[in-house]
């Protein structure tokens, strides 16, 4: 067995064809047919069912031997990215996709990493949590930051997610509104109040899912402009629904202008906030030396 085995099945899985695979590794058809049958022989299993109709299909235990062989393709990969990151000094590139409201984490863990990495270059973009997972299944991006509920029904298929920080949907208001003195609110509480809505698939879902459960109330306007939300709140012209570990770092949270009011006799729902990455595409090591820094710096926060 030889590493070349492992990458030639590797790339003939990924396009059913012997004859791509041989001119995307710059290698005769032959030298890749050859090869495979040795490794075949080797192991004592047939790994692809070659045909001209169907091209080359994974066998049963071929899907088992090609599992692992991607993954030490991975390691093959980050072994050659990690020593190019040790001994480069040319620029790297990491993209990052994010929801907006997460900036604050993202930016504590670009200081620290800017300081061990100053030749990568950073770009950073904001969109709907939709729109970052696509990216991401697109290699657009190379990871993606959102919150993520499982009553939601998004389209995870070849997305990873790896919760970070488990959070609780909360109530938020103007210091001057009388609810800010209560403590804790119920549904009941905020009926006849006004709603200034972000304009996120899992905000859109929680507040339809609160209008059906109970009765829809006046909203003031719904928008992707965080800072507009919270000024509408911070003026006690309305109310809002977030997660608190998206307002928590917010400058009218933390100096009291907004107050955060836990929502009681209400069906809990769980929400993440979390990586997204693409299942087939291996992070470089920039992304991951990244990724460390981001969860040490969501540890300290």
């Amino acid at each position: 067995m030889n590493i070349e085995q492992l990458i030639y099945i590797v790339e003939v899985a990924k396009y059913s064809s012997l004859s791509i695979a041989a001119q995307n590794l710059h290698v005769t058809q032959s030298t890749i047919s050859q090869s495979i049958t040795n490794f075949e022989k080797e192991l004592g299993i047939k790994i692809l069912k070659r045909s001209r109709g169907h091209g080359a299909v994974p066998t049963n235990e071929g899907r088992i031997i090609l599992k692992l062989a991607y993954e030490v393709q991975k390691k093959l990969d980050e072994i050659k990215e990690t020593a190019n990151l040790l001994t480069s000094t040319e620029l790297g590139e990491l993209k990052i996709t994010s929801l907006p409201g997460l900036m604050t984490f993202l930016v504590k863990a670009i200081a620290v990493f800017r300081h061990d990495y100053p030749h990568v270059n950073l770009e950073v973009a904001e969109k709907s949590g939709s729109t970052v997972i696509e990216d991401v299944r697109q290699h657009k991006t190379d990871f993606g930051l959102i919150t993520y509920s499982t009553d939601l029904n998004v389209n995870m298929e070849g997305i990873a997610f790896e919760a970070l920080i488990e959070g609780k949907q909360k109530v938020y208001v103007s210091k001057h509104s009388p609810l800010a003195f209560l403590g804790t609110i119920t549904p009941h509480d905020i009926l006849d109040q006004t709603l200034v809505t972000y304009k996120g698939e899992f905000m859109q879902y929680f507040v339809k899912d609160f209008f059906n459960k109970y009765k829809p109330l006046k909203i003031l306007f719904t928008s992707n402009n965080m800072d507009g939300v919270l000024q509408a709140v911070r003026e006690n012209l309305a109310i809002t629904f977030a997660p608190d570990f998206v307002m928590k770092n917010y400058p009218h949270v933390i100096n009291g202008e907004i107050i955060q009011v836990d929502l009681v006799n209400h069906p809990t729902v769980n929400i993440s906030l979390g990586l997204v990455r693409s299942e087939n595409k291996h992070l470089s090591a920039f992304a991951n030396k990244y990724i460390h820094y981001l969860k040490t710096e969501m540890i300290k926060s």
